[in-house]
């Protein structure tokens, strides 16, 4: 008797995780069935509200035939996008339908331009290595530059997606995939050379002079105080890097 309930036992442990493992997909399959057009829309409502996406009932949720559809109006790009993401977390077996509109902003395309640029600029992947610029035609925003890795590319989109009044990002900032030997060799010349006039000033926000590297060719880009500390920029790299060409787009700021 006893070497039968070992049996018994001996073949639950080997075999029952294996039937409870097959049987999950379709215990989650018919869970899901379970939950009643009305029920997920509460779930859906509660998500979208605890991440303060729903206000005063500016979403209206609507679920049928496993698809949720989302209308109404949100502040920004990001808000729409959020609340997609949102809805499709609280259970992935439904369809998201996302036809959330922006809410009508009256905000001048140049406010929009600074705004994106603030953002961005205060984001902490942003420096040397990266220059963003952005232009706005109607809420329609472009972003051009370069930057160091494919992962600024998007984090900087994000950005400007999260301001008002961007109705559409166009991002055709292009990667250089790293500064290199080089890149890392100019910046220590302009800004940690003590008798350099930009010394540790890398840390800014927005550092006064920006690096790119790409085929040999050395581009420098932001804002410097005169004339004289352009050509300086460009004649450190000609007689102290073995760069193959300087493109020098730096301009002389404005509030100098």
């Amino acid at each position: 008797m006893k070497r039968i309930i070992k049996n018994i036992i001996t073949f639950a442990s080997y075999f029952l995780p294996v039937i409870i493992l097959v049987n999950q997909p379709a215990f989650a399959q018919n869970k899901s069935k379970q939950i009643s057009n009305s029920n997920m829309k509460i779930f859906v409502e509660y998500r979208l509200a605890k991440e303060g996406l729903l206000n005063d009932g500016n979403i209206n949720v609507d679920v049928n035939n496993k698809t949720i559809t989302l209308t109404g109006t949100v502040p920004t790009l990001s808000n729409k996008h959020e609340a997609a993401l949102e809805a499709k977390d609280v259970n992935d077996c439904y369809n998201v339908v996302n036809n959330l509109t922006l809410t009508a902003s009256n905000v001048p395309d140049s406010v929009v331009v600074k705004k994106v640029l603030k953002k961005i600029y205060n984001n902490p992947f942003y420096g040397v290595f990266n220059w963003v610029t952005a232009s706005d035609s109607n809420g329609v925003v472009t972003l051009a530059g370069w930057v160091s890795s494919p992962w600024n590319k998007t984090q900087f989109q994000k950005q400007a997606e999260k301001v008002v009044g961007v109705k559409e990002v166009k991002n055709i900032i292009k990667n250089t995939f790293g500064p290199g030997e080089l890149g890392f060799r100019v910046a220590r010349l302009i800004y940690n050379d003590p008798l350099s006039m930009y010394n540790g000033m890398q840390y800014y926000s927005n550092p006064p002079i920006h690096i790119i590297v790409e085929n040999g060719t050395v581009i420098l880009a932001g804002h410097v105080s005169s004339n004289v500390e352009i050509n300086w920029a460009s004649n450190t790299i000609y007689f102290r890097t073995n760069a193959i060409n300087v493109e020098n787009y730096l301009t002389v700021n404005k509030n100098s």
